[in-house]
């Protein structure tokens, strides 16, 4: 419940700062909505009519009527949620409030305001969800059918604490379908996920209770993919190997082996950071090719590496053999 607080008090004064707002219910409607000649009569029997029957449910006070306010709006929840089973048609209610000054005067019964509270929808059944590199994708079972024109829709809530769930659905707006796409998630936490159906009528609308939560797990096994444009050149008196950068945004570097073999036997020389696109292997024989490749890893503890690149390879040359010198007084 939501409104203005009044600044006049029932005599017509101005109120002092108000200390204390007081919220009644009735519960039954039908204090609205009457011929305009009778309009007057009718606000008198029903002001008569919700002071004899109407009952104090809160009193916001202190620092709860702190909390409660924004400027002169206040805001207030029901503390007494209905208990048992709610008539097919609904149940209606009746709300009013007064506000006490510090000088002890009260201000008129405000306007009332009517809700008719509808049973709820059944909740989703089955929640699951399954899991790929950069999204979670939830699915679930429709509730059974139940008295309604259309089927229902669904808000996705989602927590990093068990039980606790926020006002505010993942969702931007209901879903016609059971199924929803995650995307903002961080690998290595929990998440708590709940779906409550929807049925809307006109711009009302009222939700199930939770479905049974899913806990989901995100874990990183998904490997960066193969560094390519990998090539290999005897300069000097080294090896130089250069890639095309990786584009993984969890990118930690790149590892770098080395074979005298084309197919088989290769070994770990060096590892580089993920801004290096090139090494140089220092410690290549002359005369000897090698054959290397290069494969990228990410973040991930622990690491996932990648494919292997295409192996290249290549040889530094041998060193020229010292010259012969003649014997004298032979050719």
């Amino acid at each position: 419940m939501t409104g203005i607080l009044p600044n006049k008090s029932q005599d017509g004064g101005p109120l002092a700062p108000i200390v204390e707002v007081r919220v009644f219910r009735l519960d039954r409607g039908g204090l609205s909505g009457v011929p305009g000649e009778k309009v007057k009569s009718f606000q008198r029997s029903a002001l008569r009519q919700f002071t004899k029957d109407a009952r104090r449910i809160s009193v916001a006070s202190g620092e709860s009527l702190g909390r409660s306010l924004s400027g002169r709006r206040f805001v207030s929840v029901d503390p007494e949620p209905l208990t048992g089973l709610i008539p097919e048609g609904g149940k209606e209610f009746t709300y009013a409030l007064t506000a006490v000054d510090a000088e002890k005067r009260s201000a008129p019964l405000s306007s009332f305001a009517a809700i008719r509270i509808f049973p709820p929808p059944l909740p989703p059944g089955n929640l699951k969800a399954e899991l790929a590199e950069k999204s979670v994708h939830l699915f679930w079972e429709p509730p059974s059918p139940q008295a309604q024109n259309e089927g229902p829709l669904y808000n996705v809530y989602r927590s990093e604490k068990e039980g606790l769930f926020l006002d505010r659905p993942r969702n931007d707006r209901p879903l016609s379908q059971p199924l929803f796409e995650e995307t903002d998630f961080v690998f290595g936490r929990d998440y708590y996920y709940v779906v409550r159906s929807v049925v809307a009528s006109g711009s009302a609308s009222r939700e199930s209770e939770n479905s049974s939560p899913l806990r989901v797990s995100p874990r990183d096994v998904y490997a960066p993919a193969a560094p390519t444009g990998f090539a290999v050149s005897a300069e000097g008196n080294v090896v130089k190997l250069y890639w095309f950068p990786n584009e993984e945004s969890d990118l930690a570097g790149y590892r770098i082996y080395r074979s005298e073999s084309e197919s088989e036997g290769f070994t770990e020389i060096a590892r580089v950071g993920n801004a290096e696109t090139s090494y140089v292997d220092k410690a290549a024989t002359a005369g000897v090719k090698y054959y290397y490749c290069v494969t990228a890893v990410d973040r991930a503890d622990p690491s996932n590496e990648s494919s292997r690149s295409e192996v290249r390879g290549d040889r530094l040359p041998s060193p020229n053999p010292p010259a012969r010198k003649n014997k004298p007084g032979k050719p």
